[in-house]
């Protein structure tokens, strides 16, 4: 164990909690320099990695906090959902579909729920995607992840008006998750409602756009384009 690697380590946590992202990854270099062994600060840093794009060396700290460190079982199942996304992003999401199957057998949460219901969507597996995702809502009816998850996929099945009851949910429970305002602004623009429609896509440019996000800046810019 090293003193001073998790006192770095707690440093960049504390950073990271104030939005500081480039202070908070330095901090988090030197804390890994002299070999921190705090699993949250070895999580935190690597949730960030994911949200940058970085997956291949986030997935390497969240394996550090699976295979090499003697940690409580949550800090692993934290570990096992944040891999699962660095899987996706890497190209092998059965994989990642996978290892959160095996922590929903055994610590079923609405974290779960929500990421493995997302990836579902993103695999293409609408049928089981609703499947899951309608099992998620009866565990908690008010989550806008997966509010927001049952909106996609009916949007998708084109379903609009049960899609846009979702979304509009989802948007109730978190006004600035930017899928949720891009479908809304894409259901408001086929009803013709423009006026809308630029309403929820240009407030969904100022959203947290990260590396994980299901729409992209160029996806909004383009539904705002197309309006003219």
């Amino acid at each position: 164990m090293s003193i001073m690697g998790n006192i770095y380590g707690f440093l960049a946590y504390y950073s990271h909690s104030r939005g500081e992202y480039e202070k908070a990854k330095k901090l988090y270099e030197k804390s890994l320099q002299r070999e921190c062994n705090k699993p949250n600060y070895l999580l935190s840093y690597g949730v960030l990695l994911l949200r940058e794009g970085q997956f291949e060396k986030a997935k390497e700290l969240f394996s550090t906090v699976l295979v090499e460190l003697p940690v409580q079982e949550k800090y692993k199942n934290m570990a096992k959902i944040n891999i699962s996304l660095a899987y996706w992003k890497l190209g092998d999401i059965d994989i990642a579909i996978e290892m959160l199957e095996e922590v929903h057998r055994k610590y079923p949460s609405g974290k779960v729920y929500g990421t493995l219901g997302y990836l579902l969507i993103q695999k293409g597996d609408l049928e089981r995607a609703l499947e899951y995702n309608l099992e998620a809502l009866e565990y908690d009816d008010e989550d806008p992840v997966i509010l927001d998850n049952l909106g996609q996929i009916y949007y998708k099945m084109g379903e609009i008006d049960k899609a846009k009851e979702f979304l509009k949910r989802a948007e109730e429970e978190k006004d600035d998750q930017a899928i949720t305002l891009y479908y809304l602004g894409l259901i408001y623009s086929q009803e013709g409602n423009k006026e809308l429609a630029k309403e929820k896509l240009e407030k969904a440019l100022t959203c947290n756009l990260t590396a994980l996000s299901a729409v992209t800046r160029e996806d909004i810019e383009k539904a705002l384009g197309d309006l003219d």
